[in-house]
């Protein structure tokens, strides 16, 4: 794709399959399943294992939708920018503002991750505090992090994805070192591991609702995989591959590890007094433990720890492995919201939501280093206003929220715009997938607030504070720029002499066009208007209005021919036109250059049922700001008689006159038949309206 930002920069493609399905992996394994996984087994108990399949049973349809729309529109912004298509930029604010902060919160979950286990690795097996107490050191520590990495995502996306694979190789080493240390752990003490798993269900369903919501972040990868569209290299087929690898590597994973977690502790004195000992960063544990506990329940308590102490049972130093590797992971994770983040920052701001500084491209890196900053400021401000636990809980309200508009605007797309896109990958079972997603979104969304009410607080005061910023700053821009994103002139020619009325005609059919141009000269000189006659050249949704050039071929050529028999006494103006749609440009042109009234042709047939005359002329009709006259340009060369149905109504005198400007001049006398129809009357036509005596010119 050429250049349409500042100075000329654009994203480079250079992340191929495998960088973009480590980003994917990266961001789902992150810190998630370090963090979350001790926290979720304290609600679900063995159970959990059911949470994590479900949670990925359910992923597989939003998955669907994310890989769809990610192959027909690769572009940064993802599910804001889908919104935006399915319903305009004005309601496409609310989820690009949420989509920016769940990136941002989810963030600071991992730098907060970092900074844990970072501190206790230092002060438990090191004795180094630095002075410091534990809160500060985990702050500090979170803080680096996010520097580190809005640095490494402002040098480039190849720097951000060798990063990113090196980690994620890291860790998915580790984790399969654990998984399979624990399997052989549960087949050396086959009792405990089946008195672990005893009884399956200790907090009933709720338990596993509220598990799936807790730990609903660690699915939400591919949303990240979508936001590098315009640096993949082949995005049609690698984002959707890109999606389905990582969502099948993700989801066996957690499985399997949850199934060791629960299957393998064994509850040792030691790890009951570290348990009872142990208070969990960022206050996630509130309830103490009961004298004769469960495995289950010590894993809740130890929280974020708990995964590392289970496999200092199973491994050699396994404790001190999981913590390294929960560190790895936790950049993984940061690293991939990092880019994420600035990648939905860029396209607000391209979209002139946002400042303008949001969409500025650096031209040495072609990253966009305004967002990335501000993204890294806004994760690090998180980091140290919130607890880990309620970042985690808001994270997850955040992108269930998200997942239910881009599943909605899945079925928009689809059904209106469909045969205009390029897929390189099409869900089945439209429009069920997304109606499901749709449901099971909703469903985790209103139960979590049993989990968190303050997850709630924050979500829902965040969209408010989104609001306000829409109403303050963003809508006045989006009113300013309105027509510019819809349509966009490549070339206009104007006659000397104008009007003081305008009649838009589009043209679409080269065959048919002297006939729509002869019935609009003949309008024009009973209005006193000129007209302005235009080609409309459709590209698809994924390119940008700037490109649009090179769709056009011989537009020019055969607007000049069929423009050569518009009479010399009537001025006409001529312009090419790019835009998403053929009806949308046809209104904005109608409202940017306010006619007063569009002439359409018609083929005289539809291609779907649903629409009256067509999908264009449907929607110019409703949306036009001014008067449509759509003419049916096959049939009779030149029409003898002309009927006008009328009750004489407001617009009875208009449709006469039109129907006037419809026909040829005659030479016999006009005389009103018995049926209604009109006759020749020598340059007249008369019209039956509510009376057969009424008379028009």
């Amino acid at each position: 794709m050429a250049s349409d930002a500042e100075g000329g920069a654009d994203f480079a493609r250079e992340l191929t399959l495998l960088d973009v399905t480590f980003i994917g992996v990266g961001a789902m394994i992150g810190g998630s399943i370090f963090v979350l996984s001790g926290l979720a087994a304290g609600e679900s108990g063995p159970a959990l294992i059911l949470a994590f399949a479900l949670n990925g049973f359910i992923t597989i349809f939003t998955g669907m939708v994310y890989a769809e729309l990610g192959s027909a529109i690769p572009e940064p912004g993802g599910g804001y920018l889908w919104v935006r298509t399915a319903l305009g930029r004005s309601q496409a604010f609310l989820s690009g503002w949420m989509s920016w902060f769940a990136h941002a919160v989810a963030g600071s979950l991992y730098i907060l991750s970092f900074g844990s286990f970072v501190t206790l690795i230092l002060t438990e097996y090191f004795g180094i505090t630095l002075g410091l107490g534990d809160t500060q050191l985990q702050q500090g520590f979170a803080i680096v992090a996010a520097a580190v990495f809005t640095y490494i995502n402002y040098r480039g996306a190849k720097e951000t994805s060798r990063a990113e694979n090196l980690v994620t190789f890291l860790q998915l080493l580790i984790i399969v070192a654990f998984i399979v240390a624990g399997v052989a752990a549960m087949f050396r003490r086959p009792q405990i591991t089946a008195a672990n798993f005893e009884p399956f269900f200790p907090n009933g369903a709720g338990g596993v609702f509220l598990a799936m919501g807790l730990t609903f972040i660690a699915f939400e990868g591919y949303e990240i995989i979508v936001q590098s569209g315009r640096e993949v290299v082949n995005p049609r087929e690698n984002i959707p591959k890109a999606v389905f690898y990582s969502m099948f590597v993700v989801v066996t994973i957690y499985v399997l590890v949850g199934a060791v977690l629960i299957g393998g502790v064994e509850l040792t004195p030691e790890l009951l007094e570290t348990a009872r000992t142990t208070d969990s960063i960022g206050g996630s544990t509130v309830e103490a433990l009961p004298a004769d506990p469960t495995g289950w329940q010590v894993l809740g308590h130890l929280g974020e720890f708990g995964l590392a102490q289970a496999a200092g049972q199973f491994l050699p130093f396994g404790t001190l492995i999981i913590l390294v590797t929960g560190i790895l992971s936790s950049l993984a994770a940061l690293n991939a919201t990092t880019f994420s983040s600035s990648r939905v920052g860029y396209a607000m701001g391209k979209d002139s939501v946002f400042p303008d500084a949001f969409e500025r491209i650096h031209p040495d890196h072609q990253t966009p280093h305004i967002s990335i900053v501000l993204s890294g400021a806004l994760i690090a401000v998180m980091a140290v206003s919130l607890p880990l636990a309620q970042v985690a809980a808001a994270t997850d309200l955040m992108f269930l929220l998200l997942f239910l508009q881009v599943n909605y605007s899945m079925i928009r797309i689809r059904r209106e715009q469909g045969e205009e896109l390029e897929y390189g990958y099409i869900s089945p079972y439209f429009p069920y997938v997304p109606i499901v997603g749709i449901l099971t979104k909703l469903f985790l969304a209103i139960y979590f607030f049993n989990y968190s009410p303050l997850a709630w607080l924050l979500a829902v005061g965040w969209i408010l504070t989104g609001l306000v910023v829409f109403l303050v700053y963003s809508q006045g821009r989006i009113r300013r720029t309105e027509l510019a994103s819809e349509v966009r002139v490549l070339s206009e020619e104007r006659s000397a002499a104008g009007r003081p009325n305008q009649i838009l005609v589009p043209i679409a059919n080269p065959d048919t066009a002297h006939r729509l141009l002869e019935l609009a000269t003949t309008l024009a000189r009973q209005t006193d208007s000129e007209l302005l006659v235009t080609t409309v050249v459709t590209i698809p949704v994924q390119t940008p209005l700037e490109e649009g050039e090179s769709y056009v071929e011989n537009e020019r050529e055969w607007l000049d021919e069929a423009l050569a028999g518009v009479p010399d006494d009537v001025p006409a103006h001529r312009t090419v036109t790019i835009g998403r749609t053929a009806g949308r440009s046809i209104v904005s042109l109608a409202q940017q250059y306010d006619s007063d009234q569009v002439l359409l042709g018609w083929r005289g047939q539809r291609r779907r049922r649903e629409y009256v005359l067509g999908s264009t002329i449907d929607y110019v009709v409703e949306e036009a700001p001014c008067d449509v006259v759509v003419a049916k340009s096959s049939g009779t060369e030149h029409p003898r008689r002309v009927l006008v149905p009328t009750d004489g109504g407001p617009h009875s005198e208009r449709a006469e006159g039109i129907a006037g400007g419809s026909s040829r001049p005659w030479t016999a006398n006009s005389r009103c038949s018995p049926s209604g129809r009109t006759r020749p009357s020598g340059n007249r036509i008369s019209t039956r309206a509510s009376r057969c005596s009424k008379r028009k010119e």
